[in-house]
């Protein structure tokens, strides 16, 4: 069995990180679980269950510190590359666009087919705007079939991707001008503080139930989740690492403990508790997490590299993106399964089982037939740091 190292040495974007995989593979299960889990009332076992399955959200915010933790790491270490701009937004793209727009491609080809009903602002989504149309016309998450209703096709989950493609345009050119990583971690700092006031006033001016849509979707509000990730990067790029990844399991403990409060004495999903410091205690568990899990030999870091978690986090990105296209589908299964079963908890076991089973392997034919001829394109342009030692950076 392998032992935790002693010190925790700073890191680099190049850095080998096994655990992230199956931080990934936990926060697509959470997202899947909240989508797909049933609502039986057969049991207390079975309603415990299923609250907890209602708060599978956490894993988009779980992606979101990651991504930020990612992303800052790749932009602070590369800030001096000859063509920071270009490469970096090159990589996103091979990285981002492939899967993305190969859904809206296959959209386009079956709307003759089962005659979808497209609105206008339906193209704002091509562009990652879709988070702020949806604002004004939250219809347009849904793309309705007028002859076949089992084939409409769900949107509602490419909000977040807007949100982290937002952040991709504006952070990068933040890091680019501040440079300084004391000074950096500051500013990520502040702009977390200002989205918890932004989140504040927002609740008192409009209420919760008006907040709630801007402040779940909008990235002005969700700007401290991304950017703790970020403060984590900086943090374990510094001489204190050792120190602060240590304190991870403390920082996840305390975000955990403190979003289980809320979750019990507030459990609305538009409770002003939640809207507000709950996001943010979960972003802080989130990082503390993460952070636990990057120390080889440490109890996270054997859980996070089993190869079940690895296998699916690496497919996590399109398992993200297809896994609600087609819910209709799969309420039509539960329907099916139900009407011979007799039981909503055997039939939504056996379909979540069916539908996770689907979605994965679209998921591996996705990644092993488009992505990764994509991504081999990343070799045209590698940073000058990868050039010169040839040691390349860990696929994001």
């Amino acid at each position: 069995m392998s032992v935790a190292p002693r010190h925790f040495s700073p890191i680099d974007f190049k850095t080998r990180l096994p655990a992230l995989d199956g931080i990934r593979a936990l926060a697509i299960t959470l997202v899947f679980a909240e989508h797909f889990g049933g609502r039986s009332p057969e049991g207390v076992v079975l309603r415990l269950i299923n609250l907890i399955r209602q708060r599978g959200w956490v894993g988009v915010d779980l992606f979101f510190v990651l991504s930020g933790f990612l992303i800052t790491g790749i932009l602070y270490d590369t800030r001096e590359d000859s063509h920071f701009f270009k490469r970096f937004f090159a990589r996103r793209a091979i990285r981002i666009f492939p899967v993305f727009y190969t859904v809206a491609i296959l959209l386009l080809l079956l709307t003759p087919i089962f005659h979808y009903q497209w609105h206008w602002l339906h193209l704002t989504f091509l562009i990652y705007m879709g988070n702020l149309s949806g604002i004004y016309n939250f219809h347009i998450y849904t793309v309705h079939s007028a002859n076949h209703p089992v084939a409409t096709a769900i949107l509602g989950h490419f909000w977040s991707l807007c949100v982290e493609e937002q952040f991709y345009l504006l952070w990068p050119l933040a890091v680019w001008l501040i440079r300084d990583r004391f000074r950096l971690l500051w500013t990520a700092a502040g702009i977390s503080a200002l989205a918890l006031v932004l989140r504040v006033a927002m609740i008192r001016t409009f209420g919760d139930v008006l907040a709630e849509t801007w402040i779940i979707r909008i990235l002005p509000f969700r700007m401290d989740a991304l950017l703790i990730g970020a403060i984590l990067a900086l943090l374990l790029r510094g001489p204190a690492a050792d120190r602060w990844q240590r304190s991870g399991r403390w920082f996840f403990l305390a975000g955990s403990a403190a979003t289980l409060a809320i979750f019990i004495l507030s459990p609305a999903g538009n409770s002003p508790w939640l809207l507000s410091i709950g996001l943010t205690c979960t972003a802080l568990a989130s990082a503390g997490l993460i952070a636990s899990a990057l120390r080889p030999g440490s109890p996270a870091f054997r859980l996070f590299t089993g190869k079940p978690l690895r296998t699916l986090g690496r497919y996590s990105y399109g398992f993200y993106v297809y896994h609600l296209l087609f819910r209709m589908a799969w309420i039509r299964l539960l329907v099916f399964l139900y009407e011979r079963m007799h039981s909503l908890a055997l039939a939504g076991i056996i379909g979540c089982a069916v539908n996770f089973a689907a979605i994965f392997l679209v998921s591996k034919l996705s990644y092993d037939l488009i992505e990764v001829r994509f991504l081999r394109l990343k070799r045209s342009f590698e940073y000058d740091s990868e050039a010169t030692d040839r040691k390349h950076a860990f696929s994001t």
